[in-house]
């Protein structure tokens, strides 16, 4: 479980430390690459002191992936941190603060229970104003002041709060469309959404995750909308699913393994694709077939799909879009480049827009700094790591932003937040969803 001995593949070419994130912004060898390649295999040798040191540098990766994307000897780099972390751990001194925030905040975000509670803490904190009064403390944590600020963006569930650019006009669809027959059942306990034409292409489960099941309905909304008008039929697990990626890459191997084995009784045991809208959450799903193979995880994971890639897969059939008022920029995330290697799906799909091309932030790769819980246990890099992002969208003219992975999401609405930018952060599908023609 803890072999690290793929480490030796690692020939020090050097040929990763220009795409890595932390070392540009360091400089530092330790938080390169190679550098913390070296750091794992003397931790695979019990060749080290466990010291802060230590820590810091592997838990500054990002988990980007860049490195691993272009390594000629084809380092497994991300399954290796994955492993150091949860060498490290138990060797942690964590003070009792520390870890009680540690286990609630990964709580809070990945169990149905935990996730009730934090969007009736959520509404608590906002209407009362103590998100207002503590943006003011000054002597607030860092980490504190960060997850303050991330909160505006972070609207729970059912909350009805207009987007930025509410703009948009849906136009009279030509007289070839038909209107879609919309209407909910119960079926084996599933969630079920029918609404779609005459030509039924059959049925596909929408994978909503613990972060976007809460925060991000409206792109959940999207996508069901969209697939409904394709000609299928969408079904939605009634129980509450979470992939273990925050676990996995955070040291807790053993609960990720627990949520995996969850999954596949979470969802119809019929061979229909999932679909997800967080390119992270398919990007972990999509590893179940490595990390846990021949156990029916692995089995869920041939049926999982991006959203993006079914949609291009499927073609656009009868849909026609308008063209958005506003310009238009995407953010390719990590995770959708350099895991999926299907950043060109986004753009490919983007085309069914009439109007001018969109504009790519990040066409040479590069992080916005969220990469899942980093944007909270490592706000200075964060944050420097997203500045440049937000000046290239400030410097596109756009008035949104597209991107595919939820925590990209969060972190560029916030910084564009604090510049008191009018830019309007949201996944590809919401957008195609907004401009869709359709019958009066």
């Amino acid at each position: 479980m803890n072999d690290l001995s793929a480490t030796d593949r690692c020939v020090k070419c050097g040929l990763c430390l220009p795409h890595c994130p932390t070392f540009a912004l360091t400089g530092n060898e330790a938080d390169s690459p190679r550098g913390r390649i070296s750091l794992m295999q003397a931790l695979g040798k019990n060749d080290l002191q466990w010291s802060p040191g230590l820590f810091l540098h592997l838990d500054r990766c990002l988990h980007c992936g860049a490195c691993e994307a272009m390594c000629p000897s084809r380092v497994p780099f991300g399954r290796l941190m994955d492993t150091a972390r949860a060498v490290i751990e138990p060797r942690r001194k964590r003070s009792l603060m520390n870890r009680l925030v540690r286990n609630t905040g990964l709580w809070l975000v990945t169990s149905p229970a935990g996730i009730r509670v934090l969007g009736k803490l959520l509404v608590v904190y906002q209407k009362t104003g103590l998100q207002s009064l503590l943006g003011w403390v000054p002597l607030l944590p860092a980490t504190a002041r960060r997850l303050n600020r991330l909160l505006p963006v972070m609207q729970p569930a059912g909350t009805k709060e207009a987007p930025i650019n509410s703009s948009y006009r849906r136009r009279p669809a030509s007289n070839s469309l038909k209107p879609l027959d919309s209407g909910i059942r119960q079926n084996d306990g599933k969630r079920i959404n029918q609404s779609f034409p005459d030509k039924h292409r059959g049925e596909v489960g929408l994978f909503g995750s613990c972060m976007g099941s809460t925060f991000d309905q409206l792109t959940l909304s999207a996508a069901r909308q969209l697939l409904q008008r394709l000609g299928y039929r969408v079904s939605s697990p009634a129980r509450h699913a979470c992939c273990g990626a925050l676990h996995q890459h955070n040291g807790a191997p053993n609960t990720a393994r627990q949520l995996a084995d969850m999954i596949p009784g979470i969802f119809s045991d019929r061979n229909t694709p999932i679909l997800v809208t967080a390119s992270g959450c398919t990007a972990h799903l999509l590893d179940y077939k490595t990390l846990y193979p021949d156990t029916p995880a692995a089995t869920f994971a041939e049926r999982v799909s991006d959203i993006m890639h079914f949609l291009l897969e499927s073609g656009r059939g009868d849909m026609q879009f308008a063209e958005p008022e506003q310009k238009v920029a995407v953010y390719i995330p990590c995770t959708h480049r350099n895991n999926l290697k299907q950043h060109q799906d986004v753009m490919d799909v983007l085309k069914w827009i009439p109007g001018p091309e969109p504009v790519l932030i990040n066409p040479d790769g590069g992080c916005c700094g969220a990469a899942g819980s980093y944007m909270l246990s490592q706000p200075e890099l964060s944050e420097r790591l997203s500045n440049p992002v937000v000046e290239r969208i400030l410097e596109s003219g756009a008035g949104l932003v597209l991107t595919t992975n939820i925590g990209c999401s969060i972190q560029l609405q916030a910084a564009l937040k604090q510049r008191a930018a009018a830019v309007e952060v949201l996944h590809p599908v919401v957008l195609l969803e907004r401009l869709l023609y359709v019958v009066p």
